[in-house]
């Protein structure tokens, strides 16, 4: 099956709150996630459309070499960069080589914004775990215990921001996600009339900096 690849500048525009994306890693670590998974994909964050119109990544990384958008700092753990910017640093500085945009399907209401600047706001000074206590998460999610808003990796940000705009179920540990639950192969059961598509592949040569 050939797959759909754009350029950023086709999809760009076409980008909302609440998509995600997901990304292949080139890095020693990202690569045992991925062995781990049996999935191609180590890293998961959802795009936010700013007021200005500005795409932007809500994601948490171990990462800190670019500037908060909100905080005007540079961090690693929960931050708001600019989407742009994450892809071209990632491929030029060789974390990341492949990406894919998934657009959700929804309303998306001022209730739910309001919500999304609650929950960035309540969150944006936790920090990212070291490996061990992210895969004691990871496994304490899968018997149900939930963690603390602490610390965050990846795909726990991504799955509790989708539970605080009411897009996803309480009842499973946001802790409990890995990036390949927000595949197209794991069917995420969304709530109400929300849905995500296909992977779209992006263009690497399209956004390098």
């Amino acid at each position: 099956m050939k797959l759909l690849t754009v350029t950023y500048q086709e999809i760009e525009p076409k980008l909302q709150t609440g998509d995600i994306l997901l990304a292949h890693g080139v890095a020693k670590g990202s690569q045992r996630i991925e062995e781990l998974e049996h999935c191609p994909w180590s890293h998961v964050a959802m795009v936010v459309r700013a007021p200005d119109g500005e795409a932007l990544l809500w994601e948490s990384t171990s990462l800190d070499n670019l500037e908060d958008t909100w905080l005007h700092v540079k961090k690693s753990g929960p931050q708001l960069v600019k989407l742009r910017d994450r892809l071209s640093t990632d491929v030029g500085n060789h974390y990341d080589s492949i990406f894919a945009i998934r657009q959700l399907q929804a309303d998306r209401t001022p209730e739910m914004q309001a919500m999304l600047d609650r929950f960035i706001e309540e969150v944006h000074g936790a920090v990212f775990p070291d490996k061990k206590r992210m895969y004691w998460e990871i496994i304490e999610g899968k018997f149900g215990i939930t963690s603390s808003f602490r610390d965050f990796f990846c795909s726990k940000l991504l799955a509790e921001t989708y539970i605080q705009l009411k897009l996803l179920s309480s009842t499973k540990a946001p802790n409990s996600y890995e990036p390949r639950d927000f595949t197209s192969k794991h069917r995420l059961s969304l709530l109400g009339n929300a849905r995500l598509g296909d992977e779209i592949y992006l263009d690497a040569s399209s956004f390098r900096a």
